[in-house]
């Protein structure tokens, strides 16, 4: 028995081999009733080894792992509901900003003609309008963020 072939065995048995060394190797088998013995030694004994049963988590172990996992569901729930809500957000901001245009210009135009005078532009007013809720919306994003970053989620 060669050396080579003695080394291959346990990796044969572990089903490690690629399948040129495999038929190599199992012609080799065929020829020689020695290796093949070993052969079916190491075969056994890998048998045996998948048989063992494994080592079991401790309970610690499973609840830690199941709150993490839990608490990263809750967190990409989260993410979503936020990512949900903010394109809600800005679309309702977007239509808002359209229809108080709309408004503003009517009002504007029907008080103007009801007086007979120029009450101001309607362009003034809506940047004031514009202004104002972008300013709101600022101090909204910099509140939310202090808190989260007060709550530990953000580093």
């Amino acid at each position: 028995m060669s050396d080579h072939v003695r080394e291959l065995l346990p990796l044969e048995a572990a089903g490690a081999l690629d399948p040129g060394e495999s038929a190599r190797l199992a012609a080799h088998l065929g020829e020689c009733a020695a290796c093949a013995a070993e052969a079916a030694s190491w075969r056994d004994l890998a048998d045996g080894v998948r048989h063992l049963p494994g080592p079991r988590p401790s309970r610690s172990l499973l609840a830690r792992t199941r709150e993490t996992v839990e608490a990263r569901i809750a967190e990409r729930a989260e993410r979503v509901w936020n990512r949900a809500a903010l394109g809600f957000l800005v679309a309702f901001a977007w239509t808002l900003v359209v229809v108080t245009w709309l408004v503003l210009d009517l009002v504007t135009g029907e008080v103007a003609v009801r007086l007979q005078r120029t009450v101001g532009s309607t362009a003034a007013w809506y940047a004031a309008y514009l202004v104002t809720g972008w300013m709101s919306a600022v101090a909204a994003a910099l509140l939310l963020g202090r808190r989260a970053h007060e709550e530990g989620r953000i580093a």
